[in-house]
């Protein structure tokens, strides 16, 4: 069964595009999963990042979401061998339109159906609001990736996380699980990422990842070349940090 998965946190520097895209990459390499990788942030970067060239599309998902095209035929295979179904800018011309539409919220679900047998994952890396394309993306969904960095702001945005999952189980009737809440640019040397973190493990408890990610250059550096981080700097903290977490993500049902 093909295990759906939103990356999903409203608030933006999360790491939450990265961790979608090297999650992908990941599972790829080494659980030997096929992964798609669905970007319906209009910003592109988990696209971009995967090498990517976002301003040289023939289809993106803006097309599928406007039926004019089928999610097959949006879909680019990357180096890593993750497919994506890519975005730019121009979807975010659609986020009015698809507001108006009857069933606005399901288009995306519907668009991946009939791909589905394709994937052993799915992964969609979701804008950082509670618009229209997020809430496609968590309908679309079995579980939810909650990426959240080690900051003050980052602690006072969880309540309107958990407030957002709420709405999508009582007023859209979708079950939606945490499939797991990541800790993200961790700094051992600052004293606000302990205390961020255990304020996080206080309140989620077991829906926490084991994994943390640390605060570290070569994670930002590495979508500059279009690499994940386990081809940029597969030695380093960073990658050692995602492999574990491509081992719990392998694990959930």
């Amino acid at each position: 069964m093909t295990r759906k998965l939103a990356v999903f946190n409203m608030k933006g520097g999360v790491a939450k595009s990265t961790t979608a895209y090297n999650l992908a990459v990941g599972l790829v390499k080494f659980k030997k999963q096929r992964v798609l990788v669905i970007d319906i942030d209009p910003q592109g970067n988990a696209s971009a990042a995967l090498g990517i060239p976002i301003w040289e599309l023939s289809f993106q998902i803006r097309d599928v979401l406007q039926n004019k095209v089928s999610l097959a035929q949006a879909v680019v295979t990357t180096a890593s061998k993750v497919d994506v179904l890519p975005s730019n800018i121009l979807l975010a011309e659609e986020e009015i339109p698809i507001s108006g539409r009857p069933g606005r919220e399901l288009l995306l679900r519907k668009a991946i159906a009939p791909i589905l047998d394709k994937y052993d994952f799915v992964l969609i890396d979701c804008p950082p609001n509670i618009g229209i394309f997020a809430i496609n993306a968590l309908m679309a969904s079995d579980g939810v990736i909650i990426p959240v960095d080690m900051s003050y702001l980052g602690l006072l945005g969880v309540q309107g996380i958990e407030r957002a999952l709420t709405l999508v189980r009582e007023q859209l009737d979708h079950p939606i699980a945490i499939a797991g809440v990541l800790a993200t640019r961790y700094d051992r040397r600052n004293n606000l990422s302990k205390e961020v973190l255990d304020a996080l493990t206080e309140h989620f408890g077991s829906k926490m990842f084991k994994t943390v990610i640390p605060e570290t250059v070569k994670i930002r550096e590495a979508p500059s070349h279009g690499q994940s981080i386990f081809e940029y700097d597969p030695n380093g903290v960073g990658a050692k940090a995602y492999r574990e977490l491509v081992d719990e993500v392998y694990k959930w049902q």
